[in-house]
């Protein structure tokens, strides 16, 4: 098992059972019986009451191997979920914002080398409290930040305390809502960078692995370099070209029959115990933080941490084009250097020390960073897949060795259920 992942609350307990619909494709390198333990570890938990549904597709770079679902997109109703239902894919949102600054470097309008100053003179300013504390004495920047520390999430960057911001930044970030698009006041990216700008920062650039918003303040420097809103630079790059058609930052109201509700985790005192017309006691209420935005609508900005909403089929078309090298069905998003460089590892100078806090000491060991993309290592050297995951419990990883991609969708924030390495695991014993 790839163990607990803190900052997402990741957790695993499986028992098996055999109720689910899943589907294969024909293809003689798997063996699909051993392909069906897949759906019955999700139908553990689907039973159990503790995930309101599940979508999962297996691709390689030809197409879709292997697909599971079971539920509908509410847990009262709604349409069956199938591999297009639109989920709030979260953190996901953040290898395709890195892959459009990788993108942008293939272009020769950016280089991971620069500075952020370069773009917002005002960052190489900003102070650093260590641990995020403002009781600890402020340390002036030992080194700028660069677009390769925020890449990789080196660059002293916190998150709100909601994620897994850390001391009094993080308090600050609530207060004044940094990179929250959906919240109260309506800011721009670049209004949103105004308010970052007189923050300290909690470490310094390069020495630690935080996670944050690193990423959003790569959004607004993408809209910064092209002059074009984010969510018209990824449609215009990625989205329209790749035919990800349920994909964006917010979804029409002609969709809205596709969207899976957010659920969120019932306090012990409110499960009834009373099973429903399934025979399933459901562990589940609408989430009271993720319900309340108007999804039908743009946001007020594009959060390039979060703000995507999408597919399990939309998803696997962006990791095939990663898996063919930047190309899927004739067109070539990204060369295949660039994709070279998007895997490459952005945090080799970092023991797995820095890296304890956000995932464990379990995890650390054998954790690595690429530009967006955490690399899980099979030994000191090898890599055995490129993999991350979202708020609402989705999750993908990309086994570039044996052309496979998994991704899962459901919808519980915060995560509580994530089998990502099992499942992976099982991919490759069923492999012939």
């Amino acid at each position: 098992m790839l163990g607990s992942l803190k900052m997402f609350g990741w957790i695993c307990t499986v028992s098996l059972s055999t109720v689910g619909m899943g589907l294969a494709v024909a293809d003689d390198r798997y063996d699909f019986e051993k392909l069906g333990e897949i759906q019955s570890t999700f139908d553990a938990a689907y039973e159990d009451g503790v995930i309101p549904n599940y979508q999962f597709g297996l691709f390689d770079s030809a197409g879709l191997v292997y697909e599971a679902t079971r539920g509908k997109t509410r847990i009262d109703g709604g349409q069956d979920v199938t591999l297009d239902t639109i989920n709030w894919m979260a953190s996901m949102t953040k290898p395709i914002v890195s892959a459009a600054i990788i993108r942008l470097v293939q272009d020769g309008q950016l280089s991971l080398d620069d500075t952020l100053g370069k773009y917002y003179p005002e960052m190489d300013n900003v102070l650093v409290a260590p641990g995020g504390s403002y009781d600890a004495t402020m340390q002036e920047l030992k080194t700028p930040i660069t677009l390769q520390h925020l890449i990789s999430h080196t660059s002293g960057l916190t998150y709100f305390t909601s994620v897994t911001g850390v001391g009094d930044v993080a308090k600050q970030y609530d207060e004044f809502g940094v990179m929250m698009c959906r919240g109260p006041g309506g800011k721009t990216l670049q209004e949103h960078m105004e308010f970052l700008a007189e923050l300290p920062l909690i470490s310094q650039p390069g020495e630690e692995w935080h996670y944050s918003v690193s990423i959003d303040v790569l959004g607004a420097l993408i809209e910064k370099v092209t002059g074009k809103r984010l969510s018209e630079y990824l449609e215009q790059t990625f989205f329209e070209p790749l035919k990800m058609n349920d994909t964006g930052f917010y979804i029409p109201a002609e969709k809205s029959a596709q969207i899976a509700t957010v659920y969120m985790a019932k306090e012990a005192t409110e499960i009834d115990g009373v099973a429903d017309a399934e025979g399933i006691v459901r562990k589940l209420k609408p989430s009271t933080f993720w319900g309340t935005a108007d999804t039908s609508k743009p946001p007020s900005c594009d959060s390039g941490g979060g703000g995507i909403y999408g597919s399990v089929n939309d998803y696997g078309r962006f990791l095939r084009m990663l898996a063919r090298g930047g190309e899927l069905d004739g067109a070539r998003v990204l060369s295949e250097q660039a994709v070279e460089n998007l895997f490459q590892d952005q945090t080799e100078t970092l023991l797995p020390e820095a890296f304890s806090r956000a995932f464990g000491d379990d995890v650390s060991s054998f954790m690595k960073f690429g530009a967006g993309f955490g690399i899980k290592m099979s030994n000191q050297t090898e890599v055995d897949y490129y993999f991350w995951g979202g708020a609402a419990n989705t999750f993908f990883w990309l086994d570039r060795d044996n052309d496979a991609a998994g991704v899962f969708a459901t919808q519980l924030s915060p995560s509580a259920y994530n089998v990502s390495d099992m499942i992976e695991e099982m991919v490759d014993q069923a492999k012939r």
